[in-house]
């Protein structure tokens, strides 16, 4: 991993002293530079939006934002790995290699190519739109920019190809625990605020907020695979000028459009990131599995099961077993039938 620079190891140093003030002398000695070298680096941290205040005798303090802040001119800056990799629990920095791009075509694109190309496990790619975005099934995602935050994450996982689907659930329970810690409030249960609609799907307040996909290459030796690549699109906020019809009244956001704190994307990045990797690294634990279960939208529900052909069958959606299969009884049924993929969509109640 590339050595640092001043302004990245001054910003990690902000991040994780809160809003006291740090004198120049202090972090010249701390990082073994030039005091001059400290005040560019603050000087570099300000036009990228920081907001830093320094104080003679005292030194300098970032101001941390307020709830209520609205993306601005610096909120693009404020968009950086430097930052993400900052607010990174301790345990999970020496994993992840962070990039950002401002617009891609499709981050699991970026992604597949680059570990193709020998990047390491742990590889992750956040964009703050795409154009050509991919959701289950071959779908367009949509992605605009402003909105929202787009990330891919590179895996080498060792459990068999059939699991793949562990991946994706474990991905949910992250991500869910992430956005919960970007807009407060926690629960048990029925009580979570963020909930997931087998298999890919995170749901808050009734409508989507986030959509998952896991694509992966396969070992022809093994059966396992040789990379596979973890997308996650979260929505932060309702686009300018409102969603497309096709999805109008499934899309939601987590703020009030189109105000959201200008670190929102850094903060919910570095949470799931965060949240995800001790879930990986017991991934054969399945550790993930009882809060999975909890959160779970359509349990006890009447769904359609849509089959790949365009058709569907209604059924009930009974359980979800240790393979993350969602267990389903169709009419007339003795016996409940596992569904391992595909897409269940819940009934209206008539």
């Amino acid at each position: 991993m590339k050595k640092k620079s001043v302004k990245e190891q001054i910003l990690q140093i902000f991040l994780e002293s809160a809003d006291e003030p740090l004198s120049g002398e202090a972090l010249a000695g701390r990082l073994q530079v030039s005091r001059t070298a400290v005040w560019k680096a603050v000087g570099a941290l300000r036009e990228d939006g920081y907001r830093i205040e320094g104080t003679p005798k005292r030194g300098y303090r970032m101001i941390p934002e307020g709830p209520d802040a609205a993306p601005d001119a610096a909120a693009t800056a404020r968009f950086n790995a430097p930052e993400i990799a900052a607010r990174l629990e301790k345990g999970c920095r020496d994993f992840y290699d962070i990039h950002t791009v401002s617009e891609t075509g499709s981050t699991n694109s970026d992604v597949r190519e680059a570990g193709l190309s020998g990047a390491p496990e742990g590889y992750v790619l956040l964009a703050e739109s795409q154009t050509a975005g991919r959701g289950r099934q071959g779908r367009a995602f949509y992605s605009p920019k402003g909105s929202g935050l787009y990330m891919s994450l590179l895996l080498r996982p060792t459990i068999p190809a059939k699991d793949a689907v562990m991946i994706t659930a474990m991905a949910g329970v992250a991500a869910a625990r992430a956005v919960e810690s970007l807009i407060g409030g926690a629960g048990a249960g029925k009580d979570f605020p963020v909930q997931i609609k087998w298999v890919n799907d995170l749901v808050y307040q009734g409508h989507k907020i986030c959509g998952i996909l896991t694509e992966g290459m396969l070992s022809m030796e093994t059966g396992g695979f040789d990379q596979a690549v973890l997308g996650l699109g979260f929505n932060l906020s309702a686009p300018e000028g409102g969603w497309p019809e096709e999805i109008r009244g499934i899309a939601g956001g987590l703020f009030e459009s189109p105000v959201f704190p200008s670190d929102a994307r850094v903060r919910l990045a570095a949470a799931f990131l965060s949240e995800f990797l001790p879930l990986y690294r017991r991934l054969p634990e399945k550790t993930f599995l009882p809060e999975y279960r909890a959160r779970m939208l359509v349990l006890g529900q009447r769904v359609d099961v849509l089959e790949p052909d365009g058709s569907s069958r209604e059924a009930l959606a009974e359980g979800l077993d240790d393979e993350c299969r969602l267990l389903v009884r169709f009419p007339g049924d003795e016996f409940l039938t596992p569904l391992g993929s595909g897409e269940v969509r819940i009934r209206p109640i008539r």
